[in-house]
């Protein structure tokens, strides 16, 4: 009885259906500064040619390492914008040993915050000194928070949250450790090395998976339309839409045409990967307010936000962060990451110009 397999899809957590199409449209207005990112890194790399693997080559030789006891230190530092209650139950978490640091044999890989109802949650990690295992780290850490405050304000069957909001703590508080990193980093590949790990966050987490949206989407109204899908059909669409979000940027691989079968969201998991981008549109949406000149916006932020924590999975997601001053059915909520990301690209290319790379 559903009007489409998006609306079905999204029923279940009361989503409007009109949050994937606008995240869809906005994140197509606002290509601009990821396909300058792509011709900036193809300028600095001094590339002929430019391919999507392309993307993973660092921009300078930069090899630093990152000491935990330090990175800790740097993250409760960073979290200072949201409060000083935030900041001292973080550092209670750090002293308090939640967090399986170092690899170790016979352990599991990755990283990942367990929350126990009725303790403190459980943060693995296979810390290995590098800018990426500092900023996981303080990505595991948002969890961590964010399971804390909702299992102190709701009963065990509101206590967990859903994927929709589940990411949201976690890359405000990467955004957070960036800002500190970037006010604080004295060697200018440092910066330039900080800078490209936050707008590969940005392009990876949030433009790529809207395109995958993107492409789901059209390939699901393929199929109600009652057109015939094949492997040919899906990867011409998946070309098609791989040159609307690259544009001219890049140079195109034959084989890129195939992406979508190896995608497993795609078949175990429909409409899911929107997530990330929401998650990511939302958490760029309130560090607007953590930045806010205005003590009294900041402040107003601090509370909100502290409460879509607190609030855990005691109403539907929307409703959450509509309460936290994110409404994802606002063009301009979406637009924060386009305009993030500009400010973060103008960054980098100063950066590069400065150590005369471009």
């Amino acid at each position: 009885g559903y009007a489409s397999t998006l609306e079905a899809a999204l029923h279940g957590d009361n989503i409007p259906t009109a949050v994937v199409e606008n995240l869809i449209a906005s994140a197509r207005a606002n290509l601009g500064a990821y396909q300058r990112y792509e011709r900036l890194r193809r300028r600095a790399l001094k590339l002929e040619t430019y391919h999507l693997y392309d993307g993973s080559i660092p921009l300078v030789d930069f090899t630093e390492h990152y000491p935990y006891r330090q990175v800790v230190e740097w993250i409760v530092d960073s979290v200072s914008p949201l409060g000083p209650t935030y900041q001292r139950r973080l550092a209670e978490g750090f002293e308090k040993r939640w967090v399986d640091i170092y690899e170790n044999e016979g352990k599991r890989s990755g990283a990942y915050s367990a929350g126990v109802y009725g303790v403190h949650p459980y943060v693995l990690m296979n810390y290995n000194d590098t800018l990426d295992s500092a900023f996981t780290l303080a990505h595991e850490m948002g969890h961590s928070m964010h399971t804390v405050l909702a299992q102190e304000r709701q009963p065990f069957v509101y206590s967990d949250y859903t994927i929709f909001v589940a990411e949201v703590p976690s890359t405000l508080s990467e955004a957070l450790l960036l800002d500190h990193r970037l006010a604080h980093a004295t060697n200018p590949d440092e910066r330039i090395v900080l800078l490209q790990h936050a707008i590969d966050g940005i392009t990876g987490t949030f433009f790529t998976q809207v395109m995958f949206a993107d492409w789901e989407l059209r390939a699901h109204r393929l199929v109600e339309a009652g057109q015939p899908i094949t492997a040919d059909v899906l990867s011409n669409l998946y070309a098609e839409t791989l040159r609307a979000y690259h544009g001219d940027a890049i140079d195109y691989d034959d084989l890129s045409r195939v992406t979508w079968a190896r995608i497993p969201h795609f078949f175990g998991s429909p409409y899911y990967v929107y997530q990330y981008a929401t998650c990511y549109a939302s958490s760029a949406q309130l560090l607007v307010g953590l930045r806010d000149a205005d003590p009294a916006v900041r402040e107003a932020t601090i509370a909100r936000y502290l409460d879509l924590l607190g609030a855990g999975g005691s109403d539907y997601s929307m409703a959450l962060l509509g309460r936290a001053g994110v409404d994802l059915a606002n063009p301009a909520t979406v637009g924060a990451v386009g305009t993030l990301l500009d400010t973060l690209v103008d960054q980098l290319e100063d950066a590069l110009r400065t150590r005369g790379l471009v």
